[in-house]
């Protein structure tokens, strides 16, 4: 499926894309692994207690992520890959969008820009009250 009818950038940003994609499933998958195997041999199981330790801490998704990415995430490096692992998966899609959104200002599409943009604002929101 073409994004666009004409231009010879449609193929290559569906390629890019998807490797953006891609990399996004495969980086999260890595990290799971990471943690799990971390958490297996941290504690000898893979039992989880539900506690503050993985609890989604902060006001959003933002300042989730940047206590995450600061080291004020209270659960230990098992449980931060983890997270960190879902993490990427949930931005792999925000990126996708805000790459559109860059693409289509660089081949000055603004009807693209528009409908893209507000994709973005939509999922930003979303995280941002989430």
């Amino acid at each position: 499926m073409k994004l666009m009818q004409s231009g010879k950038g449609e193929l290559g940003l569906e390629i890019v894309i998807s490797y953006l994609l891609i990399a996004g499933v495969i980086t999260s998958l890595l990290l799971e692994i990471a943690g799990v195997i971390l958490f297996y041999r941290t504690f000898g199981n893979l039992a989880l207690q539900y506690g503050s330790s993985v609890k989604v801490q902060g006001h959003d998704f933002f300042s989730f992520i940047n206590n995450l990415v600061h080291g004020r995430f209270a659960g230990g490096a098992a449980i931060q890959l983890m997270t960190a692992g879902i993490v990427v998966l949930l931005l792999t899609p925000f990126l996708r969008v805000l790459f559109s959104v860059l693409y289509f200002v660089w081949e000055r599409n603004f009807k693209y820009v528009v409908i893209t943009l507000f994709v973005l604002v939509v999922l930003t929101i979303s995280l941002t009250l989430h």
